[in-house]
Formats: structure tokens, C-alpha cells, sequence
């Protein structure tokens, strides 16, 4: 058998290719994850780079303060090594100058009273241990806020931040405590200005000013660069917006008001959904003023107006509907609704679905493709069921009934009504709110001020706030058994200014006797 012959250089190097081919396992070691997790907070205000990095401890059904970590002790603000907080520029801390760079972080905290922040110019010990008080750069005192929920595992974060300053926020368990950090940006800002901006490369560099000194109060700064900015270049719909705000800071209410008209329609013109929304928002806050008109008579004069033989409640009537959605088929609905003999029905068709629900007293009736002998697995999957129809008839009823409805119990007129502008006109507004047994939404309804007719209306949810819900703008009149009804109903989300939809009366009158 021939033996191979391997060159003489392969023998000194064998002993490094057998190293190198064992199985990695053999040359490393186990790592579990740590039990306090590392972790890294940053921000930056105005010029300034804050960050604090630490390990975050848990609770882990343990008592932290006072008895992990005792009373009127030095604490290491964290877990493992030192939390360090560090500065990109010279700062200011409870009037204390401190410089840029890294410090470490330790607290006091105490059973009554404030507890201690300390900067300690030692970063490189293992929590507390090896700290002494001689290393310190600061302590200040702040409060400690007992909280309504623990915080299981220990966090910082920046909050209330601004061009100025922050805070540096440590909660655990059952506390939270607060540093305020200051920064001088104001004197940046100034020396930048007096830098690049005499004069500018670019004329939005004096509008960026103009914007900084709006955020901060300084109107006169805001006047002065923002009128630069207008005479050197053309409006521009987010650019004019900010000269309408600092003019009406200002008090110069009539340029104010130019100024943002012009912004909207500029907006307009560039398809800016945003800016509409916000322009208009705005137009309708300054606008918004108090008017010497009682919510009761604004109410009583509108219903006379579409009500004029007081026929609500006395009479039934039909409604024919043409809904449109975007991207579906028009639904044809028609309903009949009786208050005075509770009765209610509605019939729906679109897309070859058709059916129908109807309540008499506690009679609950439906038919689905003009059968009513049904599958109780299909009438479920329809929804055809009396909590639908109760439903559908409070929802035509309530908004079919408008302004009438808004004298059933429950409804809670608000003490002021309001002038604003809305849809590009003035119009006099009643916000209305429910007790929680009539519902949580927020409503404001707005009127014709000389004819006093239903002009539009916008909710909210309570839960949700302002600026979510949906808007809706009414066009045209058609008279339906004695009523002024609006004949078209325009449906938008008022968040994204999106579209839903367009409802058309098509029909209706008097139903006949049953």
C-alpha cells in the first residue's frame, strides 16, 4: 500500500490546523442574558446631545425603596455598573453651570421629603461601591411623586422637552422622580443668526428663524425674520401659515387673517389635504366668538325653520336614499319612520343584496331576499336580527330628525353659542353633549345666522378628543311630509379630511295608512 508523502513544512503547522478545525464550542464560553438589561435614552435640545445610559432592574415581587435599597443612602440609580448621563454642550442644572461631557449618576432617595440627584465626575466604578462624595460635580433636591401603578422594571426618559430644556425622568416601583436640564439655546440661536443670516444664503434660513423665536415667545425676533423672509421670495402655503401666526401674536389681526386665507388657498391649489384642514381649523378658532344668543332660542328658531307645522312626532314619513361610498356599489335605502305610533321599517338593496327589517312596538319583522323563512345561522350572518334595527332606526331617526332631535332627554345644550367660520362662510355654532345614558359623544351643530337652517355638523367621540370623529356638510332642501330636509349629506373623517361618502334624498313623503 503506497503512503503518502506530505511536505516537511506540514508538521510544524499540523498542531495550528487541528486548533483551528475543533468545534467553536471548545474555545468559548456560555453568556446568559443579564438579569437588569442594558439600555440608552437620548435627545437632543436645541444644539445639545443628552444621554443616559444604565441597566434597568426589576421589582420581581420584591420591596424596592426602603428595603432593597435603603433610606438616606447613595444608590447607584440603576444596576451593575455606573448610569452615566452625558452633555454634548455645557448645560445648566438648578442654576448649576456644568460642563459638556459624561458624569455619573447616583440618587438618595428618603422616606419624607426630597430625595438627591448627584453628578459624580467618576464614571468607571461598579454602582456605588468606591464612590465617595469628594468626586461629586452636583446634588440637587427634588421631589419624589408617589405613583397610581408600579413600574416593574426601572426606566428613564426624556420628557417635557423643548428648545430650552428637559427632564430627566426616573420611575421605579412606586416612584418617579424628576432632573431638569437647561440649555442656553437662545444664545446659539443668536450667534448662528448673526453668522449666517447677514444675509442669507438661502431665504428659508430666515423663515427657520422666524419659526424658532415664534415656538419661543420672542414676537419681536419672529417679526423681524419672518418680514425678511416675505421680502425676499414668494408665499408658500406652510411658510405663509407661520407669518399669519406671528402676525396675530402680534395683534395684527386683519394681515393675520389675509395671510392665512391666502395659505389656505394656496393649500388648496397644491392638493395640501393637511394644510386645508389646518387652515381652517384655525380660521374657525379666531373667528370663534362668543354671540348674545341663548342655545335655546338658536334651537327653537331652527326647528321653526324646518319644522314650520310642527309635524315631528305627530306624522310618519318615508325617506328614499341614494348612499354612495367610495369604492362600492350605491345602496338604495328606504325607510319609514312613525314616532308617535313607534314604528319603524327599512328596506336595503345593493349589489343584488336585499332586504328588510321592521319594528312595531315589539314586533320585530325581516325578510332577506323577500324570504322570511330563514336559516338561523344565515339571518345571523346578515345581521338581521332586532339590535340591528333598533339600531338603524336610531341612527335615520337621530339624523334624519336633526334639529328636531335635539330637543329628546338626555341632550345637554351648551350654555354659549358661537360665531366661526366654516366651509368657507360664517355660521353660528351650538355644541351639544349627551348624559351617559343618551351617549358620549361631542357635537357641534351650525346654523344659517339669518335663516337659521342646519348648515353642517361634527362629532367626536368623549374617549377619543377633539380632532377625530366626522364632519358633515348638508347642501340644497327638499321638503319630505311638511318638512325641510337637507337633500344631500357629504360625510368626511375629520382627522385625515378623508371622504366617506354622499347620501341623496330621492324620494319621500307621507306613507300611507297601514
Amino acid at each position: 500500500m503506497h503512503t503518502p508523502q506530505f511536505p516537511a513544512w506540514i508538521g510544524h503547522f499540523l498542531p495550528v490546523l487541528l486548533f483551528l478545525l475543533l468545534p467553536a464550542r471548545a474555545t468559548t464560553q456560555f453568556a446568559a442574558p443579564p438579569a437588569s438589561q442594558a439600555a440608552s435614552v437620548a435627545v437632543t435640545v436645541g444644539y445639545t446631545d443628552m444621554t443616559v445610559s444604565y441597566h434597568r432592574p426589576s421589582v420581581r415581587n420584591r420591596l424596592i425603596f426602603g428595603h432593597l435599597i435603603p433610606y438616606d443612602e447613595v444608590w447607584r440609580a440603576g444596576a451593575n455598573e455606573n448610569s452615566l448621563l452625558h452633555f454634548s454642550t455645557p448645560v445648566t442644572i438648578a442654576e448649576y453651570p456644568i460642563g459638556a461631557g459624561t458624569y455619573s449618576l447616583y440618587v438618595i432617595p428618603r422616606q419624607d421629603g426630597n430625595w438627591t440627584w448627584i453628578l459624580n465626575s467618576k464614571t468607571d466604578r461598579w454602582g456605588a461601591q468606591g464612590y465617595t462624595a469628594a468626586d461629586d460635580v452636583l446634588r440637587v433636591e427634588t421631589s419624589a411623586e408617589r405613583l397610581d401603578q408600579r413600574t416593574e422594571t426601572l426606566e428613564y426618559r426624556w420628557m417635557n422637552v423643548g428648545h430650552g430644556g428637559a427632564e430627566l425622568v426616573l420611575e421605579w416601583e412606586w416612584y418617579r422622580v424628576r432632573l431638569p436640564v437647561a440649555v442656553d439655546t437662545d444664545a446659539r440661536v443668536a450667534r448662528e443668526a448673526a453668522s449666517h443670516l447677514s444675509p442669507a444664503q438661502d431665504p428659508n434660513d430666515y423663515y427657520e428663524a422666524a419659526r424658532y423665536y415664534l415656538e419661543t415667545g420672542n414676537l419681536p425676533e419672529a417679526k423681524r425674520w419672518i418680514d425678511r423672509w416675505a421680502a425676499a421670495t414668494g408665499p408658500q402655503f406652510g411658510r405663509t401659515r407661520r407669518q399669519a401666526l406671528i402676525e396675530r401674536e402680534i395683534g395684527n389681526d386683519s394681515l393675520a387673517f389675509e395671510l392665512l386665507r391666502t395659505s389656505l388657498a394656496l393649500a388648496r391649489d397644491a392638493g395640501n389635504d393637511h394644510y386645508v384642514r389646518m387652515n381652517e381649523h384655525t380660521l374657525r378658532e379666531w373667528t370663534r366668538r362668543p354671540v348674545d344668543f341663548s342655545p335655546d332660542s338658536l334651537l327653537a328658531r331652527s326647528i321653526a325653520y324646518h319644522d314650520p307645522g310642527g309635524n315631528w312626532g305627530k306624522l310618519a314619513y318615508t325617506l328614499t336614499l341614494a348612499e354612495s361610498r367610495p369604492g362600492d356599489d350605491t345602496r338604495l335605502t328606504e325607510f319609514t319612520l312613525s314616532p308617535v305610533a313607534s314604528y319603524f321599517s327599512i328596506e336595503q338593496q345593493s349589489g343584488g343584496e336585499r332586504f328588510t327589517l321592521g319594528l312595531t312596538g315589539n314586533d320585530f319583522r325581516y325578510t332577506y331576499l323577500g324570504q322570511s323563512a330563514l336559516p338561523d345561522s344565515l339571518r345571523r350572518a346578515r345581521h338581521l336580527t332586532r339590535e340591528r334595527t333598533q339600531v338603524l332606526r336610531d341612527y335615520y331617526g337621530y339624523l334624519w330628525g336633526l334639529p328636531m332631535k335635539l330637543t329628546d332627554p338626555g341632550t345637554l345644550l351648551q350654555p354659549q353659542v358661537h360665531r366661526v367660520w366654516y366651509d368657507g362662510r360664517e355660521l353660528l355654532e351650538l355644541e351639544v353633549r349627551y348624559t351617559p345614558e343618551a351617549g358620549g359623544d361631542v357635537w357641534f351643530f351650525l346654523f344659517d345666522p339669518e335663516t337659521f337652517a342646519l348648515s353642517g355638523y361634527r362629532f367626536y367621540h368623549a374617549a377619543e378628543g377633539p380632532g377625530t370623529g366626522e364632519y358633515i356638510l348638508l347642501e340644497d332642501e327638499t321638503e319630505v311630509a311638511g318638512l325641510r330636509l337637507p337633500a344631500v349629506r357629504h360625510w368626511y373623517q375629520t382627522a385625515e379630511n378623508r371622504y366617506l361618502g354622499t347620501d341623496r334624498v330621492v324620494g319621500g313623503g307621507v306613507p300611507p295608512r297601514r
